[in-house]
C-alpha cells in the first residue's frame, strides 16, 4: 500500500518515488495545493479501497500521515 500511495504522489507533483520518504510534507515539500490534496486523496481511497472522512484531511501534513490513516480507516 504505501508504495502505491508514493506512486500516486509522484503522479501528482512530478517528484520520483525515489524521493518520497515518510517525513515527506505534501504542502512545504511538494508543493500541493488543498485542491491537489483532496484530488490525491480520491486516487488514494480507490486504489486501497478505503473512504477517508473530511475531518481526517487535517491530519495529512506527510507522506507518513497519509499511509497512516489510510490504515487505520482500513482496519475500521
Amino acid at each position: 500500500m504505501e508504495e502505491r500511495i508514493k506512486e500516486i504522489l509522484s503522479e501528482v507533483s512530478g517528484v520520483p518515488t525515489s524521493e518520497l520518504r515518510g517525513d515527506t510534507r505534501l504542502v512545504g515539500d511538494l508543493g500541493m495545493s488543498s485542491f491537489d490534496l483532496a484530488d490525491t486523496v480520491v486516487s488514494m481511497e480507490e486504489a486501497c479501497g478505503v473512504h477517508l472522512p473530511d475531518e481526517r484531511f487535517g491530519e495529512l501534513e506527510t507522506v507518513a500521515d497519509i499511509v497512516r490513516v489510510i490504515r487505520e480507516e482500513n482496519a475500521l
